[in-house]
């Protein structure tokens, strides 16, 4: 296959190619940034202290708190990860997942040291890691906790499965289960110094259970409350297995004696009850949404660290007094506290996507990693620079540092979610299409609004492209595309913005617009199969091409000679410029391709697809030298750096991957 120029009459033919090179290459990631921070005690010290364990999407992440490198644990069959746990001796994880519609939901026991060989060999996506598969739970799997000598494992169904089960993690076989309670349990967590006794929680009771795994059996006794009525969501058992400290919804801390008598015969009256202690008057706003206990290294009593759904961060002394002196305010709801095997410090993790390390004698958060909290849309760089991208999401737009992999800046719109984002040609502006309709621009230096055109587009902005004008003379030009299936082009002056044109020809949401290099020409790709080429300076229709599909990226070929295509038949087609005959069609994967980029040569390009596969593809030779591995959702945006050292994607999981972009020799 070859490229003619599109004035010659030389005719096209559309064949179908291997996709698939015979010597193809794993792209090699160089970086990940992204952690699901709303997975109730997601995040999790490893017990040597040198890595961290969290969950992004529907994959476990091992993270190297010194060299930042990662290992990837993924189960591939798609579902989010919902609970995660790190055996005591450190050679297992455990984590939980939940299932869509009637099939069940797995615990996975993963390999902890073959995480760290792959981490450490630069290989995150090695396989070797999966140890046993556990199906029993239906819908979700709300909570695992290993025993302290790591020879058993508990799971907690979700709502709707409500079971306990204990496994023996060696074999990877169940032992005995039992429903959880006549209500919803939310947490489960074993005692410290016993293989045969743990504690779960959740509306209005808990109860402390004895296992006999000879038997089998298992048998529970529920604590006494009183007059108490309280929905219970987090657990952490003091060192010495006395008590049970339990956060409730309401913003209290209960303290639970945990003592108990062995299993009796049936007719034979408990002696020894668990009960309620005690309790801590101050209430946290919006309840308790993570417990820890710590040890005072001076006094040697238990105190608690207890995270709230305000962003309260705070200690709690032994007689449940709030401490004035060790209190924090993190970003969003503390959902994860996890001690440092030294108990000198700790992780934190909110539902916001953010951790931070506190030191318990300072206890100043100390902020080290952001991300997004939910699905990123769009991806960005700068034409000349390959320092900094900008990505769009839920709420916000976010500036990056490429090399750093950290966040410079945070445009924050509350409630409204950003579908595309654009940089002017000389990056004094970063423009933006909102879920409100409207179109915003920012000052990249300090993220405060220099512009918003209203009702730009009737339901939601949802694709953006500047027209390569010089932005900072008198007027530039901007075009969007909208729900509303209209393609417009608008006037921007440091005064006014002025819609030029209106142009209704598509059917269904317009997915995808591009300008060509002189500005005169624009290519729109919709959700009604169509996709169409516009005259910009009249505000017609030059050329529509049909395919049953639904379009979801277009670009031109740096030479403007042919237009690139993806979208829900799985391919890739190419279309000459000239007279809208297809070329080419490329089978692009297993499921939807959903973006594509290309390098300003046109020699190699970019695919992301909702097969969570990011694929590097030879445009002459229409087959794919590179995949990359690691998504856990629909891959929705892919870009190349300027200087094309790397490719970014993102996508539905909230996670940026940063690869290294190895050109063919």
């Amino acid at each position: 296959f070859k490229r003619e120029n599109p004035l010659t009459n030389q005719k096209h033919i559309c064949v179908n190619m291997t996709s698939i090179s015979d010597d193809w290459q794993e792209l090699q990631l160089e970086s990940v940034i992204g952690f699901t921070g709303s997975v109730e005690g997601g995040l999790k010290y490893t017990p040597c202290g040198k890595y961290i364990v969290y969950p992004l999407g529907s994959i476990v992440v091992l993270r190297s708190l010194s060299s930042g490198k990662h290992a990837f644990l993924d189960a591939e069959n798609g579902n989010n990860v919902s609970c995660i746990a790190v055996s005591k001796n450190g050679r297992y994880i455990a984590s939980g997942q939940e299932s869509q519609g009637t099939t069940k939901a797995d615990v996975i026991i993963w390999d902890l040291e073959k995480a760290k060989t792959n981490s450490i060999s630069g290989n995150p996506s090695g396989g070797g890691c999966l140890v046993h598969r556990l199906e029993q739970h239906h819908g979700k799997v709300q909570a695992v906790d290993f025993s302290f000598d790591t020879e058993y494992l508990v799971t907690l169904g979700g709502q709707d499965d409500n079971n306990i089960v204990v496994w023996n993690v060696n074999e990877g076989t169940a032992i005995c289960g039992n429903p959880a309670s006549r209500d919803a349990t939310r947490c489960v967590r074993w005692l410290n110094k016993r293989n045969d006794r743990f504690v779960t929680c959740g509306n209005v009771h808990l109860k402390v259970w004895q296992v006999c795994t000879k038997t089998p059996k298992l048998h529970a006794i529920d604590a006494s409350m009183g007059s108490m009525q309280r929905i219970m969501q987090c657990i952490s058992i003091s060192e010495d297995d006395a008590y049970a400290f339990v956060g409730s919804k309401t913003g209290e801390v209960l303290k639970f004696r945990i003592d108990r008598d062995n299993i009796k015969s049936f007719n034979e009256p408990d002696s020894t009850r668990p009960a309620l202690h005690d309790y801590n008057r101050e209430r946290f706003s919006k309840g308790v949404r993570s417990i820890s206990c710590v040890i005072n290294p001076e006094t040697g009593n238990t105190n608690i660290i207890a995270g709230a759904g305000d962003g309260t961060l705070q200690i709690i002394n032994p007689n449940l007094k709030l401490s004035k002196t060790h209190i924090a305010h993190l970003s969003g709801a503390v959902t994860s506290i996890s001690l440092a095997p030294d108990g000198k410090s700790f992780y934190a993790g909110t539902d916001h996507s953010q951790r931070y390390h506190i030191k318990l004698g300072k206890f100043k958060p100390d902020l080290c990693g952001t991300c997004h909290f939910g699905e990123i849309h769009d991806i960005i760089f700068p034409k000349k620079s390959s320092e900094i991208f900008i990505t769009a999401s839920v709420q916000d737009i976010r500036v990056w540092n490429s090399i750093l992999r950290q966040e410079l800046l945070r445009i924050r719109v509350p409630n409204l979610t950003c579908y595309a984002v654009q940089l002017t040609p000389s990056g004094s502006s970063i423009i933006s299409a909102w879920s409100d309709g409207k179109i915003r621009a920012f000052y990249p230096e300090t993220g405060k609004i220099k512009f918003t055109i209203p009702d730009a587009h009737a339901d939601g902005v949802t694709a953006l492209s500047t027209c390569n004008d010089d932005d900072l003379g008198s007027s530039w030009r901007l075009i969007s595309g909208g729900k509303d299936g209209r393609v417009r082009v608008w006037k921007i002056t440091p005064s006014h913005q002025t819609m030029i044109h209106s142009m209704k020809e598509h059917r269904g949401i317009v997915n995808s617009v591009v300008c060509n290099n002189d500005g005169t020409r624009a290519v729109s790709g919709a959700a009604d199969g169509s996709f169409i080429v516009w005259d910009l300076a009249k505000g017609v229709r030059l050329n529509a091409m049909f395919e049953p599909t639904v379009f979801q990226h277009v670009l031109f070929h740096p030479d403007e000679s042919q237009y690139l295509t993806c979208g829900s038949n799985h391919k890739i087609g190419y279309w000459d410029a000239y007279d809208g005959a297809a070329i080419r069609v490329v089978e692009g994967g297993a499921a939807e391709i959903t973006c594509l980029d290309i390098q300003p040569e046109g020699n190699l390009f970019v695919s992301g697809s909702a097969d969570k596969l990011v694929k590097l593809w030879s445009y002459d030779d229409g087959i794919a030298i590179g995949i990359g591995k690691g998504h856990s959702g629909t891959v929705n945006k892919v870009a190349i750096s300027p200087d094309q050292k790397s490719i970014v994607s993102v996508g539905s999981e909230g996670g940026i991957f940063i690869w290294k972009m190895e050109k063919p020799d």
